[in-house]
């Protein structure tokens, strides 16, 4: 069986994305399939009008002309270890002895409550951004969308997309002095793919059928059928120790994990810290920092206060948009990175209950709420409204000419009259005894939440509904069990560059929050995932977002602008223009080659 050799810092050839102007913030790397005939005209449909229309707009386009080179292409050799390459440069930073770089404590402010320390539990936000600093994957993806070698130096993939066989980095030790070895990657993978532990990544490795070790610095994965986004999503999830990890078990580990990055953790409080400080046995040196603190201060206006007092150096998520603005004019005191959210806002409703198990009820919710008023006056202007589960920037894949839910309260009520939900006397609707009523969880201390909340409030109240809102630690959390409805942003598709959305939009997906369960989705999804072609991937991406927007899984509401805001003695940013993908600034990377100016 062929192979090529591919060192991991360049991009991988079966999913070659046109990195078309990386500067701008759109570059993707992704790869395609063909499925045949329009998913929408085959469905069984619900209601006709609607779907006539989300028919009559749902246009042919073009495909795009950049040429896709196949599987087996060869590619060019690079430096062994571009990590070294993409720390800052400039003048400023030339400047500084590096020897004056080293010590401080970098605070972050976290707006909930760090749940857990493990690795499966990397999803929420604040949780990755804790985590990636302790743990490693075997492959990085970056803020510009590129392949970063971390545990892991090349990879070969074979011809057929079946084979993955990856070269460890040597030298490696975990931070409790015991080596890393290829026996530790074949105890993860095989952790994440063992159902017995409901592992929440584990849509990432299902196409996986086996992982062995060929010997202590290399690592086979072979799989059952191609899935060409493994090394983006699958290769990026973080590796654990087996001698710890088996000791301890999921709990124990959760508490103390032990990984190979930057930062060990020293101390933990879920609801208030984590206190992490620099791993001097690191495999690309120490970190510049001592110590990295993740706090949990629910109260935006004290998050905000703390930035402009010096209290503490970044908001993991950002602040709200009033604060953000008024932040991004302070420049003596706080340094912004502006740039193009990735996941979408939106609220997940949970499909299993009577009040959103037909999708008309959840056409007649995106009829009923006025999207252009929620990004104008909750979120400042700065955002713009989701017509998809795939954000804009992943150009490569994004349909921009799909059906769009304009505010139409009249084609809600209808909608809902022809589901069975009836006005009762008390102008609540109602069917078959049940109360058209629900409950509508938002984060605790997150600014925007609550404003948006209430205002679809309105708009729901105004077609006969009712939506209560309550405040939670955890919304993901809140979802996962089983919770009515909540506000969050998430991933469905593009977040590390790849349209494979089987974590959120697949039946029992770890990250399927609205609990949506689809046989043609799923097919389309694991279709998608099977060819290496783009233009063929883009036409089963293109059914996708149809049938998402058609079904409407959830209640998909804008794309923010995304501010990530730091202090002014913060230094080793990467340049504003080359961030494509915010949320990538407090991975660990990045994090090892940040100090603190005096």
């Amino acid at each position: 069986m062929g192979s090529k050799r591919r060192d991991i810092g360049t991009f991988l050839d079966t999913a070659r994305l046109s990195r078309r102007d990386l500067i701008k913030r759109g570059a993707v790397l992704g790869v395609s399939i063909p499925v045949a005939g329009s998913l929408l005209a085959a469905c069984e449909v619900d209601d006709d009008d609607v779907v006539d229309d989300v028919d009559d707009a749902a246009a042919e386009t073009d495909p795009d002309d950049d040429d896709v080179d196949d599987v087996g292409d060869d590619t060019d050799e690079v430096d062994d270890d571009p990590v070294d390459d993409e720390e800052p440069v400039d003048d400023e930073d030339d400047a500084v002895d590096d020897d004056d770089r080293y010590g401080g404590r970098m605070v972050l402010m976290a707006h909930t409550v760090v749940d857990s320390l493990h690795p499966d539990d990397a999803g929420p936000y604040v949780e990755y951004s804790t985590i990636n600093n302790i743990c490693e994957p075997l492959i990085a993806v970056t803020e510009t969308h590129d392949l970063e070698p971390t545990l892991a130096t090349e990879y070969e993939v074979s011809d057929d997309a079946i084979t993955y066989t990856f070269t460890l980095r040597e030298g490696v030790v975990f931070h409790d002095g015991e080596p890393f070895t290829a026996d530790d990657v074949v105890y993860t993978y095989q952790w994440y793919m063992n159902p017995d532990n409901a592992a929440l990544m584990l849509a990432d490795f299902r196409s996986v059928e086996s992982v062995e070790a060929e010997d202590e610095h290399t690592v086979v994965v072979t799989m059952g059928e191609p899935d060409i986004a493994f090394l983006r999503l699958g290769a990026h999830r973080f590796i654990f120790p087996e001698h710890v990890h088996e000791e301890l078990g999921y709990e124990g580990f959760s508490a103390e994990p032990v990984g190979t990055g930057p930062f060990r953790v020293t101390d933990w409080t879920p609801d208030e810290f984590t206190l992490m400080e620099a791993f001097e046995d690191h495999w690309d040196g120490r970190p510049y920092l001592d110590e990295l603190e993740v706090r949990v201060i629910p109260e935006p206006s004290v998050r905000a206060l703390e930035m402009e007092t010096g209290g503490a150096d970044s908001p993991i998520w950002p602040l709200g948009f009033d604060d953000a603005l008024r932040l991004q004019d302070m420049t003596d005191q706080v340094q912004t990175i502006q740039s193009v959210s990735f996941p979408v806002n939106h609220f997940p409703i949970n499909n299993e209950i009577p009040q959103f198990d037909d999708r008309r009820v959840r056409q007649a919710l995106m009829y009923a709420i006025n999207r252009e008023q929620v990004a104008e006056s909750v979120y400042a202007g700065a955002a713009s409204v989701a017509h998809s589960c795939f954000p804009p920037a992943l150009d490569d894949y994004y349909k921009d000419d799909l059906y769009q839910y304009d505010y139409d309260p009249d084609r809600a009520r209808e909608l809902l009259d022809e589901a069975g939900w009836e006005l009762n006397g008390d102008g609540i609707r109602e069917r078959d005894g049940e109360l058209w009523e629900w409950e509508c969880a938002v984060s605790q201390g997150d600014e925007a939440r609550r404003p948006h909340a209430e205002m679809v409030s309105e708009f729901v109240s105004e077609i006969g509904g009712q939506m209560n809102i309550n405040e939670v630690p955890s919304t993901g959390a809140h979802m996962r069990e089983g919770g009515d409805m909540a506000l969050f942003n998430w991933n469905y598709g593009g977040w590390e560059g790849e349209p494979d959305a089987r974590i959120g939009l697949s039946t029992g997906g770890g990250d399927n929050y609205s609990h949506y369960s689809s046989e043609e989705m799923d097919e389309l999804l694991a279709e998608g995932v099977r060819l290496t072609e783009i233009e063929e991937r883009r036409e089963v991406y293109d059914q996708v977002q149809e049938l998402f927007v058609e079904d409407v899984p959830f209640l998909y509401q804008t794309y923010w602008d995304w501010f990530n805001q730091f202090s002014i003695r913060v230094q080793g940013l990467p340049d504003e223009a080359d961030v494509l993908h915010g949320t990538k600034l407090y991975r660990s990377g990045l994090m090892r080659n940040y100090w603190l100016s005096e």
